[in-house]
């Protein structure tokens, strides 16, 4: 296993444990392995995977099977952040509120570029937005 893996799978650990108490309606996703399937990614437009099938077209039957032990489809869907950025950014959920989920990405200081992906189980019903840290009006 590879430096970068490990570090990957510990931050996944790390807001697993964080986000545990919080909303049911949003939570953090383990991830297993890279992604099937090379996209480009921009943090403030994430994808959401309504679908078994889909969750296989970008991660892998083996990633999709690990995803769907840790939620229901067909309550909840998949929402993925892909981004290249520095080692030290970070994605959090903000909050839960009135069926928005806000979440805050924080630009790391670093100069060493790296790919992050991040996916959370969301109920179908919530809406989601992305703060950047860096912005006054947030």
């Amino acid at each position: 296993m590879t430096i970068p893996k490990v570090i990957i799978e510990l931050v996944g650990i790390v807001f697993f444990l964080i986000l545990l108490p919080g909303d049911e309606r949003v939570q953090p996703l383990q991830l297993k392995g890279p992604l099937h399937s090379e996209i480009r990614g921009n943090v403030f437009e994430p994808r959401f995977l309504e679908s078994v099938e889909d969750v296989v077209k970008l991660f892998g039957p083996q990633s999709a099977a690990a995803i769907e032990q840790q939620m229901q489809f067909e309550t909840h869907g998949v929402l993925v952040f892909q981004w290249s950025g520095s080692g030290h950014d970070t994605l959090a959920i903000k909050t839960v509120h009135d069926d928005v989920a806000t979440f805050k990405y924080t630009r790391g200081r670093t100069r060493d570029l790296r790919r992050h992906v991040q996916a959370f189980a969301l109920e179908k019903s919530i809406v989601w937005n992305v703060t950047d840290s860096d912005d006054p009006d947030q």
